[in-house]
């Protein structure tokens, strides 16, 4: 059976594209296409990707949905559209119109972290998306768990997707408070998580021996039928390789 990555970045500098995560670390200040990520797959049975919004652009998610279009390994795009716009609603809408689409990850511009979701629009834009019938990704890292708690409390039917296992903090070796909270997380929601984004925060050093209780951690809170496997490349390269994860 081909491993499905579903999370995946691509980019190319030239399209003018904000990619936040490429201006903070230079080692990802340079273009990442689809067939370098196909030769990576190639070597470690990964049929197919989920290619996930990374810059706060509608432009960028309708470029990722006509590359899903015409690339048939690009299975989903999980696409991005501004929680906080008036215009959120008709946004989403058009994007739908894409077989292709997937979720959305509606990160607000300038907006990183937890912020977010204790602004009021928060939960003016995800019931809009609640409406719309749209899975939404959610990137928070675990002090802010408890606050997407709450907030998705009120939002039962909304589907979610927790990236990047509530972004732990690998490099401690320390599971705790990490660990509570993502089981809190899981028991409250009915939301499933990316088993990725681990060795992003790991150093240098990261062993899979290291890395085994986080992971058993995760599919312990959410078990095996919530957890998706995810690469998070190009990303991940700052801490290893695409072959090595997988």
């Amino acid at each position: 059976m081909d491993i499905l990555d579903s999370h995946i970045h691509l980019w190319r500098r030239a399209d003018g594209d904000d990619i936040w995560v490429a201006n903070k670390i230079g080692g990802l200040a340079r273009d990442f296409g689809v067939d370098e990520w196909r030769k990576h797959a190639d070597t470690c049975r990964v049929g197919g990707a989920i290619l996930v919004q990374a810059a706060h652009s509608l432009a960028e998610t309708e470029r990722a949905l006509a590359l899903a279009a015409r690339e048939s390994r690009i299975v989903g795009v999980v696409g991005w559209a501004d929680l906080f716009a008036d215009s959120l609603a008709e946004d989403v809408a058009r994007l739908k119109a894409h077989p292709r689409l997937v979720g959305i990850r509606p990160l607000p511009p300038g907006t990183f972290g937890a912020d977010w979701l204790g602004d009021a629009r928060s939960r003016r834009g995800l019931t809009i998306l609640r409406a719309a019938g749209v899975t939404v990704d959610m990137l928070v890292k675990w002090p802010g768990l408890s606050q997407a708690r709450e907030l998705l409390a009120g939002l039962p039917e909304l589907k979610v997707v927790l990236n990047h296992c509530g972004r732990p903090d690998t490099m401690t070796g320390l599971l705790e408070p990490w660990a509570s909270d993502l089981k809190s997380f899981a028991r409250a929601t009915t939301a499933t998580i990316k088993l990725s984004g681990l060795i992003e925060r790991a150093g240098i050093e990261w062993t899979p021996q290291s890395l085994k209780p986080y992971i058993a951690t995760v599919i312990e809170a959410f078990g095996p039928t919530r957890v998706m496997f995810a690469t998070n490349w190009p990303v991940l390269e700052i801490g290893g390789t695409y072959e090595a994860w997988v």
